[in-house]
């Protein structure tokens, strides 16, 4: 598994997520094996991720084949409002996208 900060976001695309390490996510990899996983058909399920903003680092666990782990991880002052704004930011722009993420709390 692989874990990335939100931080380390370097785009957000219709296609998946671009980190600054180059490495791609890609929503339709992650939707097919979540189906997979799940024992759904693939036509019925948008989901990409399972999410749960009361861990104690929130996190997105996206189902590539090898699974992505985005953690909410900012440290400082104001860093619980910042991992709250930046955990609500990703669930919109997957929702506007037309994908989904599996409530775990």
């Amino acid at each position: 598994m692989r874990e990335y900060s939100y931080k380390d976001i370097k785009k957000i695309t219709k296609a998946g997520i671009l980190f600054r390490d180059g490495f791609e996510l890609l929503f339709e990899e992650c939707r097919n094996e979540w189906s997979v996983e799940k024992g759904m058909n693939r036509e019925h399920s948008f989901c990409v991720a399972e999410r749960d903003c009361l861990a104690k680092i929130p996190y997105f666990l996206f189902y590539s084949k090898k699974r992505v782990k985005v953690l909410f991880d900012k440290k400082g002052i104001w860093s619980k409002k910042k991992n709250e704004n930046d955990f609500y930011n990703l669930q919109v722009v997957l929702n506007r996208f037309g994908f989904s993420s599996y409530d775990m709390t």
